[in-house]
């Protein structure tokens, strides 16, 4: 599968653009910096989010499917997640491609009452900022055409791979998961057509 994976310069995206390539795919990194890059994969298109044509143009060399790995600072208010992923549906839809793989969050999810209390206490913190950009998200790709398929992540933080369990709700309470299985993830629905239109929550 020729993959196109956005954000790969970053933790999630680095994990991706490995562990893709390692699995037999042909990966072409979007990236606005190729010198930022902690590997080359197969293929590098220089772009830059903001600017919609560099993303069109990437889409034309016969990519069938984009990973959207691209991420903000959960703490500082952004809409770097919800503006990403207009530019992305547009392009994809003017590109005729369908398959898209991204990282969403818990809030996203379906929960249980303390899932949804988890929730509403943090939208009252700074982690209410991640919670509002990804929930642009959100709506935008459900709202789309596109066949997508969307990781519910909890905490993104540092560390070695563990292995995780997907889950269909978020039950509430603290929970984390490190870059490289979120990348695992990702990878591994890219051709699962069971995903199709779905959000997993992940985390062990």
């Amino acid at each position: 599968m020729r993959v196109l994976v956005l954000g790969a310069t970053g933790r999630v995206g680095t994990e991706v653009a490995r562990r893709a390539s390692e699995a037999g795919h042909e990966v072409t990194a979007f990236v606005r910096d190729p010198a930022r890059l902690k590997l080359r994969p197969a293929h590098v298109a220089p772009g830059d989010i903001a600017r919609q044509e560099t993303l069109v143009a990437a889409l034309s060399g016969g990519i069938d499917a984009v990973v959207n790995a691209v991420g903000a600072d959960p703490l500082k208010p952004s809409t770097i997640v919800t503006d990403t992923a207009r530019v992305i549906a547009a392009a994809m839809h003017a590109g005729g491609v369908r398959r898209y793989v991204a990282i969403s969050g818990t809030a996203q999810m379906p929960k249980t009452p303390l899932g949804a209390l988890s929730i509403a206490i943090l939208r009252l913190t700074p982690v209410g900022n991640a919670i509002r950009d990804h929930q642009g998200a959100f709506a935008i790709v459900t709202a789309s055409e596109l066949d997508w398929t969307l990781a519910g992540c909890p905490w993104i933080k540092d560390g070695p791979a563990r292995g995780y369990r997907e889950h269909a709700t978020f039950p509430g309470g603290m929970k984390s998961i490190v870059p490289g299985d979120v990348a695992a993830f990702l990878v591994s629905v890219l051709e699962q057509p069971s995903y199709s239109r779905r959000i997993v929550g992940i985390w062990p």
